[in-house]
């Protein structure tokens, strides 16, 4: 299940995570080495970054099935009805919680894209487009829900704002996107 609730209506309760041995499980059979880093205290911490570390293992055995799909004739239509799975993979059973989904996903890309070392220009717009599209994407859930209070919406008028500001950013950071086109134009 995506969320707690959706528009006013409790989902199930979440089962609980797998535990980190059932996690590592799962990355042998997608083929993955994965180290699970310096020792932790606490389980939780490494079955959340083992977790994290499963969705890119799961999004890189996504993008070698499209090429193998595509090498054997798949359609981008295809590929696209296809990308839909991650949201009843996910339990998402409405629009609203295939938003929730999305949004978390956009939160997360803005983040991991601003772990990065010294991000040069382009990056740097990369995650401000990213977390434009995350605000805008938690707008949208919460202008689903029928059942939001007045803080609700206005914290979703902010989130839009924001999410402009971000985009303006992004439009004139830097070199700017344009002459940045302009010189990978001109290195050929």
């Amino acid at each position: 299940m995506c969320v707690t609730t959706v528009q006013g209506v409790a989902t199930p309760p979440l089962p609980p995570p797998v535990d980190q041995s059932e996690l590592l499980k799962v990355f042998e059979v997608l083929g993955i080495k994965f180290s699970t880093g310096p020792a932790t205290e606490r389980q939780e911490d490494l079955v959340l970054s083992l977790s994290h570390g499963l969705i890119g293992a799961a999004e890189q055995h996504a993008m070698r099935a499209e090429q193998a799909a595509r090498a054997a004739g798949a359609t981008i239509g295809d590929i696209g009805e296809a990308t839909g799975q991650a949201f009843n993979a996910a339990g998402c059973r409405n629009i609203a919680e295939d938003i929730a989904l999305l949004s978390w996903r956009a939160q997360r890309g803005a983040q991991a894209v601003g772990q990065g070392n010294k991000p040069d220009e382009l990056m740097k717009t990369v995650e401000l487009v990213a977390a434009a599209l995350s605000g805008l994407l938690s707008a949208a859930q919460t202008m689903r829900n029928s059942m939001r209070g007045e803080r609700d919406t206005k914290d979703a008028a902010r989130a839009v704002r924001a999410s402009a500001v971000a985009l303006d950013k992004a439009l004139t950071s830097g070199p700017g996107l344009k002459v940045l086109a302009d010189l990978l134009d001109a290195t050929d």
